[in-house]
């Protein structure tokens, strides 16, 4: 029997599942921010020690060290287990989470107060990924966030959930082309030490 795996950590709480003939179980961490510690470990206990046929990852946008994390893992696992891995973009996450037959604005907090969002129709983008300061909240928003904003919540269980029942089909019958490039929307907020910058 062959499982694929879906790894998920653009979210402050991963989600990691498997499908299995298709049966979907997926798992979400109970606490936020443990990606290096936790991750793994769900891995193992979902495996139950099979190898996967195929990784899904979700490719971003989301938190950057969240999706280092998460990428790294499943190019590691994918190494060294042989299976072939594809990356999928949050956006497309969320579109399948919602179905094809709603038109969304799906969205994901980019920090700083903002969000990435990309409009959604029948199942495809039809426009591109962007920053904004202000959502106008409504029905037609989807994905983290959109909830309190009067739209459908998606987190990190149902995009792993969506691309497990969506995906794995299409990956069985070799329609997905492999490849897993990470996506963010800014550059990474990352520094010099003060005593590089005084030094240098």
């Amino acid at each position: 029997m062959s499982v694929i795996l879906c790894i998920d950590t653009a979210s402050d709480r991963f989600a990691v599942g498997t499908e299995r003939e298709g049966r979907v179980e997926v798992v979400t961490a109970a606490e936020e921010r443990t990606h290096t510690t936790g991750l793994l470990a769900a891995i193992e206990r979902l495996l139950g020690g099979e190898k996967p046929a195929a990784i899904l990852v979700v490719s971003g946008p989301g938190s950057y060290a969240g999706l280092r994390v998460g990428i790294s893992t499943a190019q590691g696992l994918a190494l060294a287990t042989g299976a072939p891995l594809f990356g999928v973009r949050t956006f497309e996450a969320v579109a399948l989470a919602v179905g094809s037959d709603r038109d969304v604005t799906a969205i994901h907090p980019a920090g700083r107060g903002e969000f990435g969002v990309q409009e959604w129709k029948h199942g495809n983008p039809a426009g591109e990924i962007r920053l904004v300061a202000a959502l106008e909240p409504g029905p037609q928003l989807a994905g983290e966030g959109a909830g309190a904003l009067g739209g459908t919540e998606v987190g990190p269980e149902e995009r792993c959930r969506a691309l497990l029942a969506s995906l794995a089909p299409r990956v069985r019958a070799g329609e997905l082309e492999p490849g897993a490039e990470p996506f963010y929307l800014r550059e990474p907020a990352v520094t010099l030490s003060r005593r590089l910058r005084v030094s240098g």
